[in-house]
């Protein structure tokens, strides 16, 4: 869904992947949101090499996705508890997490995740930004909140883009989460 950006399913994976590994009693924090990603985007490391705690621009990223296939999309996700998946998207501007990818050949486009989980209601929200390699931004109106309208809908159980036709999801896009 991730690639597909689709923000909507990707809270709702989430959450699953959320009821399925935290117990209850168990301490909702910042360790346990990276174990909730980890679960999520367990099947993503068939076309990821997945690095946490990266040390990128002018400071250390949650979680880079650096595609073996070079040309394929680059994800930079960064999370935050009791925040904002906004705040999570301006933290990844401020240090500059995508600087050099360019210049390691990943030609991709680059798509910058910001996964928010509040703990009083176990809900997640997210956003999602996507740039070419030479960061164009091609989407950035792309963000779900729990527990309110959205004004973009799903387009189709396969796709969401606020302004893109649908596409046909290719092997690589079907594999869950990401």
């Amino acid at each position: 869904m991730t690639l597909n950006n689709n923000p909507k399913k990707i809270c709702k994976i989430l959450e699953k992947s959320h009821m399925a590994i935290i117990r209850p009693g168990d301490k909702i924090d910042y360790g346990n949101l990276k174990h909730v990603i980890e679960f999520a985007y367990f099947n993503a490391r068939i076309h990821y090499i997945v690095n946490e705690e990266v040390s990128e621009g002018k400071g250390i990223s949650d979680f880079i996705f650096y595609p073996k296939n070079k040309r394929q999309k680059v994800i930079i996700i960064e999370l935050k508890v009791n925040g904002s998946a906004k705040e999570a998207i301006k933290q990844i501007h401020q240090k500059k997490y995508y600087n050099d990818l360019k210049n390691r050949g990943y030609t991709g486009n680059i798509l910058l995740v910001g996964i928010n989980l509040n703990k009083k209601q176990k809900s997640y929200s997210c956003k999602i930004e996507e740039y070419d390699n030479e960061l164009k931004i091609l989407i950035s109106d792309n963000e779900y909140l729990p527990n309110s309208k959205n004004k973009k809908e799903l387009i189709s159980d396969n796709e969401y883009s606020p302004n893109s036709k649908n596409k046909r999801k290719t092997d690589q896009e079907s594999d869950g989460i990401y």
